[in-house]
């Protein structure tokens, strides 16, 4: 082997040894912003999930007063009504 033959080869090992450093650095950059926005994603899913839950349960409490007696007799009366005559 010459000696320009083995600077071409230490040229192209380290260019393809930059290539290969570039494409996987590449790789992981992109994997870490896949992994933060899943996790704003689940975040936001998660909170979503909360403010759903406690609708559910101010819905809840909201029947369980409407059919209290107390609270129909009231809208009864103001919106008129009375109870039939025997």
């Amino acid at each position: 082997m010459t000696n320009e033959k083995t600077k071409k080869m230490i040229v192209a090992g380290t260019v393809g040894a930059v290539l290969l450093l570039v494409t996987l650095l590449a790789i992981m950059i992109y994997q870490m912003v896949a992994i933060q926005k899943k996790k704003a994603d689940i975040a936001r899913w998660e909170k979503a999930t909360v403010e759903l839950q406690q609708l559910i349960e101010d819905g809840e409490k909201t029947v369980e007063i409407r059919s209290m007696r107390d609270w129909i007799e009231r809208e009864a009366r103001r919106l008129n009504l009375v109870y039939p005559e025997k």
